[in-house]
């Protein structure tokens, strides 16, 4: 048996949908770049990612864009973001200038106790914008980012040790 739906019902929705699709379209413009990234806690204070490696949700991030003639290295211009429940994060930048910027993701803050301390060359990330690399997308990955807990968990040594490290730490 076939469902009957008004007329009126059939058009409202498909005004619906219309106007849903051109807030997606207007939303996004060509220049317009996304950058993707994640931030975790070194429970091991390893210096990188480990399986007791854990996401750290509301984190704060900031993307930094500096011109690459500039002289002094100030930054032009910046966005910020923060972390979901599983640690990623994603960034707009409208009007992307690409190949005269020069940009960078970086920590801000971290919301876990125990685990702010920024991780040195975890704690921040380059971030190619160009336009003519090839890239297909707007959408940029950054290497995650990484603070370090304080102290570290009673299993890492175990951990590291499995990695085959020539001198894992003793913990």
């Amino acid at each position: 048996m076939m469902a009957r739906w008004p007329a009126a019902a059939l058009f409202g929705a498909a005004v619906v949908t219309a106007a849903a699709s051109c807030v997606l379209v207007a939303a996004v413009r060509d220049d317009d770049f996304f950058v993707e990234g994640s931030v975790y806690c070194d429970t091991c204070r390893a210096g990188f990612e480990t399986n007791a490696t854990t996401p750290i949700a509301g984190a704060k991030v900031r993307l930094e864009c500096r011109h690459y003639k500039s002289a002094s290295g100030a930054v032009e211009r910046s966005a910020e973001g923060s972390t979901n429940a599983t640690g990623q994060y994603r960034i707009e930048l409208v009007d992307n200038r690409g190949a005269e910027e020069v940009c960078v993701v970086a920590l801000v803050s971290s919301p876990m106790p125990g685990c702010g301390e920024k991780e040195v060359g975890r704690d921040r990330a380059p971030v190619a914008l160009l336009t003519d690399a090839g890239l297909a997308t707007t959408v940029r990955r950054a290497n995650p980012l990484g603070f370090l807990k304080e102290q570290p968990l009673p299993n890492c040594g175990e951990i590291l040790a499995s990695y085959a490290l020539r001198s894992a730490p003793s913990y």
